[in-house]
């Protein structure tokens, strides 16, 4: 039985190596195969915000390359690109140069974190409610009637509903704002204010992932409840 489970973790770990090293493969190929140079395009638009020169600008783009080691062999680069993952090194990011892509991980994580936290908690909650009232039989039709629309909702990316959130809420009803996790020159700090403004700007992204994943909770829920409704005791 231990030789069996020990061979099942084995294949399980080798499977997700196996995933992680494709998925990374593929982020290293896929911008190799556009016929265009993706440094210079970004260089090209940043230069563009605060006034192009076209003199030079060749030359900056093959000094950003050997920065990079974009001018290396194909699979020289692969090698180094694999040895800098392996080591959590995601090197400079391009578009906040000199910042680390770690760096810039770190500062968004937190924002990340706790709008995902509270956006499940929330969902969970409403979720599980509303699946135990769906197949509770004294519920009013209108709680079983909703189920189709939680269907379709769960259907939809969050991204996809986001947007559709932000044109009517922020751009045409401007009730909330557009981005962001608090309003420019704002210095973030434990007053109360500042809270409330960080409130107002997670309601919309955590209004978008309530909706597209609280589906989940119901159908989950009023699957359990009906089940065990359907028991002998």
């Amino acid at each position: 039985m231990r030789a069996y489970s020990l061979s099942f973790v084995l294949k399980r770990l080798g499977l997700l190596l196996l995933i992680v090293w494709t998925a990374v493969t593929l982020n290293f190929i896929i911008p190799k195969l556009t016929p265009r140079n993706p440094l210079r395009e970004k260089l090209l638009e940043q230069a563009s915000r605060s006034g192009f020169i076209e003199e030079g600008f060749d030359e900056m783009v093959k000094v950003y390359e050997t920065k990079f080691g974009l001018d290396q062999p194909i699979w020289k680069q692969y090698m180094n690109y694999i040895y800098d993952v392996v080591r959590l090194d995601l090197g400079y990011s391009i578009a906040n140069y000199p910042k680390t892509v770690v760096e810039l991980v770190a500062q968004a994580l937190p924002w990340t974190i706790g709008l995902l936290l509270t956006a499940t908690l929330i969902s969970f909650l409403l979720g599980t409610l509303l699946g135990a009232l769906m197949a509770w039989p004294k519920s009013s039709n209108f709680v079983r009637y909703i189920l189709p629309s939680f269907l379709i909702l769960g259907a939809i990316p969050a991204y996809l509903v986001a947007l559709i959130l932000i044109y009517f809420i922020a751009f045409q009803w401007k009730l909330l704002p557009l981005g962001g996790g608090y309003s420019i020159g704002t210095i973030p700090n434990l007053s109360l204010p500042f809270m409330t403004e960080v409130l107002k700007h997670s309601l919309l992204p955590a209004l978008a992932m309530v909706l597209t994943s609280m589906g989940g909770w119901v159908i989950g829920m009023r699957g359990m409840m009906v089940t065990v409704q359907g028991e002998d005791y």
